[in-house]
Order: structure tokens, then sequence, then C-alpha cells
């Protein structure tokens, strides 16, 4: 339903002839670009994972302070058959069953700040960090109200207490963390470079590389205590004045030994309905962290019998991104409707100060 808004939105802005100060015109400032956020998803956040980013270089000496706002709901249970269980007068599972088959169930605001600095024609650095909070909440009866609303499935929600804080995530390899009530926790420090190797009217391209440090404490999973390094290949392409398609290709090396190996690839589509105003749908396509054949398994619609936590994050973000001088920012809401291995429901609104180089 939110996909087909959003392309009738995106068909009446083409339909519509645009007023002079809003014509596009290869004099006036480029595509916005790719949605921001990296991937907090609790089984791959204790691993670092690529942002979108672009190929395109800024002007020399540019530099962007970036701030960044996560709302998250999380609920997530091991398999179990509600047939086979003893419920309660309400119809929900016994507190010590609710205890053992919880996997994620929580609320989470996520801070973020970040920097971007054009230090050379071809060379750009970033930096970016967050706090996280984790909490009970209050939204989950509006979540279960709205999921009747619409006639969806509430993933086992209604045989679970509402307003929790609790997080157990088990697996076959050894990446067992768990926590519960309330909780603040720095994250890690994530440095990238990009470089900039190719530019033209319609393509750019560039490799990025990244280094994590780790900052975080392990026992609430927000890190894997460990450094990781990553590099992925950047493309920018803009054939048509409202339009521009970016892809984000990765590779992410845990250098410590919980994590394997993850992909990560990021396609993203533009839709410049303004010179300041974009509409923007894009996919985080990764990998799991995760090692371990065995462990607790499921059985997918779509994709079979699986264990927990295994198949490839699939995320969907629709969003939208606007400027006005040298304030910008981005809204957009992200959820993994194929495999299900992403936030249940994630909010995300940001805003970034770009300071123009002297000349």
């Amino acid at each position: 339903m939110t996909l087909r808004i959003l392309i009738v939105v995106v068909y009446l802005f083409s339909a519509i002839p645009p007023r002079e100060s809003q014509a596009l015109s290869p004099d006036t400032d480029g595509p916005l670009g790719p949605l921001g956020g990296r991937n907090v998803y609790a089984p791959h956040q204790p691993w670092f994972s690529f942002p979108a980013e672009m190929a395109a270089s800024l002007p020399v000496g540019t530099i962007r302070a970036r701030t960044g706002l996560y709302y998250v709901n999380e609920f997530s249970t091991y398999p179990f058959k509600p047939d086979e269980e003893i419920l309660d007068g309400d119809g929900r599972l016994a507190p010590e069953r609710q205890a053992e088959l919880t996997a994620m169930d929580y609320e989470s605001l996520i801070l973020e700040t970040g920097w971007d600095w054009q230090a050379a024609p071809e060379w750009r650095f970033s930096a970016d960090w967050r706090l996280h909070f984790r909490f009970a909440g209050f939204l989950d009866d509006v979540i279960v109200w709205w999921h009747d609303v619409i006639r969806v499935p509430n993933a086992g929600r209604e045989y679970f207490s509402h307003h929790r804080s609790q997080w157990t995530i088990r697996t076959a390899g050894g990446n067992d963390f768990e926590g519960s009530g309330f909780v603040v926790s720095p994250g890690d420090l994530d440095l990238r470079s990009v470089w900039s190797f190719h530019s033209s009217p319609e393509l750019d391209l560039a490799l990025e590389t990244a280094f994590k440090i780790p900052l975080s404490r392990s026992d609430a999973g927000f890190s894997s205590v460990y450094p990781d390094i990553g590099t992925a290949f950047l493309a920018d392409w803009h054939p048509w004045m409202r339009w521009a398609f970016y892809a984000n290709a990765g590779m992410i090396l845990p250098l410590g030994s919980n994590g394997r190996i993850m992909g990560q690839f990021i396609p993203v589509v533009e839709f410049r309905a303004a010179p300041n105003l974009s509409f923007i749908l894009q996919a985080n396509i990764q990998s799991s962290p995760m090692k371990g054949e065995e462990g607790d398994s499921y059985s997918h619609p779509v994709f079979g019998d699986t264990g927990m936590f295994r198949l490839p994050q699939t995320d969907i973000k629709l969003g939208v991104r606007g400027r006005s001088g040298r304030l910008g920012w981005q809204f957009f809401i992200e959820e993994d409707p194929l495999t299900w291995e992403g936030p249940d429901i994630l909010v995300y609104f940001g805003g970034k100060w770009t300071l123009k180089p002297s000349r």
C-alpha cells in the first residue's frame, strides 16, 4: 500500500508542468542523493554496515555536519505453536514462556551524528557515531490496533504482554547476546573514505573503504568489540533531469572470531519532484553475519525451513529528501517485507548543515 501511494505521488509530480522557479536545468544543484542511515537491525548491529553514499565528489574543502534520529519498534519470537501452549484468560503465554520465547521485544531511539570532509578533488572522509537507547516503550497497543485495522498478522504479539524490553539473540555460532530493561549504550565509531576516480555528466564512479573502531559494550549486543573493515564500489547514474540511480556494492570483513564476511548491496532510485525536493525508493540487501548451520529453525512461507537470523536482510526504505540553502533534511520509513530480517518498524529523520568552501 505504501509503495502504491509513492508511485501515485511520483506520477502526479511527473505530470504537472514545473513552474519557472522549479524548472530543472544543468545549472541547478545536482540530485540530492540516497537516503542515509545504517543497518540497525539488532542481530546485525554489532558489526559494521555501509550507509548509502554518492560516488560524486563535493566541492573541495566542503565540510558537512550531520545528525539523525531513529525510532525502532522491534518484535520477534522463537518458533512456537500456540495450540500446544497453555494460555491465560487474555490469550497470552505464561510469563516464563514469554521470557523463553522472546528474541526481540523493545522500542529504541538512536541518536546519530556524523561529519563529511572533501579534503581533495577525489577524496572525501567521513565519521559516524551513535548513542543507543532501548526501553519498554508505549506504542505496542497502537501497532496491534493498526495491524487489526489493515488486517495483517501481528507476528505473535497477541500472545505476549505489551510494553516489555527484552532481547535474547542466540545462534549456533557463538554470537549470543541478551539484555533487558532500560539500557543506554554508546555505539562504535565508523570511519570511511571515498575515492571518486571517475566523473562525467551522466556517470560517477568511486571506491569506498571503511574501518570500525569498537567503542561500545558487547554484553547487550551493541558491538562485537573487535574492529571491522570494509570496501565498496559506488556508482551514480543520472541519465535524465528528474531521475537519478545509485548502486553501492560492498563487502565487510569482521576482524573478530564471531562474525562472518558479509556482502551488501544498496540500489537507489531518486525522483526529483523539484530542484530541492526528491522522493526516494531504496533497498538494503545484506547477508547475515551469523555463523553456524544449526540452532532454532522455523518454516518461512517463501524460503522454507531456515534458521533464525540466517536469511539475508532485504529492507526497503521509502523516503523524501529536501534542502534549503545549506540545510538539508530527510525522512524515511523502513521495513523488511520479504525475509523479515530487518527492524519491525523503523522511522528516521535526519538533517545536515553544509559549510561551503571559501573561494
